[in-house]
């Protein structure tokens, strides 16, 4: 499943994940709406979201992330041209496995993809270290102070 609010974008992701052969696109959206209504009725393993898009960003991720039922939830994946430290830790709490940078991945898409998938957290933005720093600084502290 994928979710871009640029058709064209949402294209050539469905057109590189079904080119490589490991992947289904059961469905594209084009807003974060549209996304729920569709990872409800397909159950997708994985799902893909662009945060600049209505209905989308934090709490769309979020959203597909904590859907209530009897299922599976998907692996979601951030693809974004927004890369700020910020906004990277804010989906990763949100309950994205991964974030991706709009025009970092290309045609490597579909291996980052399957390892997501395959249960990896892969963070490809220029901002990885702060990210990852922050994040850890921010688990030692919360452990503390348990």
């Amino acid at each position: 499943m994928a979710a871009d609010d640029d058709a064209t974008v949402r294209a050539a992701v469905r057109d590189v994940l079904e080119a490589d052969g490991r992947f289904e696109v059961v469905g594209l959206a084009g807003s974060g709406y549209e996304l729920l209504a569709l990872t409800n009725r397909h159950e997708p393993d994985l799902v893909l979201v662009d945060l600049r898009m209505e209905g989308g960003g934090v709490d769309g991720v979020r959203a597909v992330a904590t859907l209530p039922g009897p299922r599976t939830l998907p692996a979601v994946v951030a693809l974004s041209a927004q890369t700020a430290p910020s906004v990277v830790v804010e989906t990763l709490r949100a309950g994205a496995v991964g974030y991706l940078a709009k025009g970092r991945s290309g045609s490597g898409l579909p291996d980052v993809l399957a390892r997501i998938a395959a249960g990896d957290v892969v963070i490809a933005v220029p901002s990885a270290s702060t990210v990852l720093a922050h994040l850890l600084i921010t688990r030692t502290a919360e452990s503390a102070a348990d």
